[in-house]
């Protein structure tokens, strides 16, 4: 299967939230096909890829999330799938409430993470839309549709750096993932430091 981006439906996101939003194209290699496996698999069924919202709480931190099977201590931001007939902006929303349990406002669309996952002759495309969210009420975890999420950890701006560099140093069978959710957490956290995630 074919998943091509959209140049055109960026563009109408880029006129509602940021006509500056980038777009970063990056290429992971895997020696294993057992994670690139999993995201084929995703890629040909129901998943073009993903949004990553990064919701900013009233204080001003930010959330990052955890689940049970996660390696001890390490963390993301939070992430949910697009569906090959779903609107993006429309997913971002029901992703903030099915897993945090929160509505939220996007303040700011970061941009796109074109990703080619690769695997000796073979390669799919993946992609994440990045988005700044303010949240507007709800009870955090307590509201959501969905336990997948165990756990939260507010973090700083400057924190959220440290909370990347820990998913791409993650070892064993965590590795090829943690590579893979590095490219996200730390583009939010380039684009909160810099305005950008080039």
């Amino acid at each position: 299967m074919n998943n091509n981006f959209s140049r055109k439906e960026f563009i109408e996101i880029c006129k509602k939230f940021n006509s500056g939003a980038a777009v970063r194209e990056v290429v992971i290699e895997y020696s294993s096909s057992s994670y690139f496996n999993k995201v084929k698999k995703a890629v040909e069924t129901d998943r073009r890829g993903e949004v990553a919202f990064c919701v900013v709480r009233p204080d001003g931190r930010l959330i990052t999330v955890t689940c049970e099977e996660y390696p001890s201590g390490t963390f993301r931001v939070p992430t949910g799938g697009i569906g090959y007939n779903e609107d993006i902006v429309n997913a971002v929303y029901r992703e903030t409430k099915e897993e945090l349990g929160l509505k939220a406002e996007i303040t700011d669309f970061a941009g796109v993470i074109k990703i080619r996952f690769v695997h000796n002759s073979c390669h799919v495309m993946f992609y994440s839309y990045l988005f700044i969210l303010r949240e507007i009420s709800g009870n955090l975890l307590k509201d959501a549709a969905d336990n997948e999420v165990s756990e939260v950890r507010e973090v700083s701006v400057d924190e959220l750096e440290a909370v990347a560099l820990s998913l791409k140093n993650l070892s064993g069978k965590w590795s090829d993932w943690g590579r893979f959710r590095y490219e996200t957490t730390n583009a939010i956290y380039r684009y909160l430091k810099s305005g950008s995630i080039i």
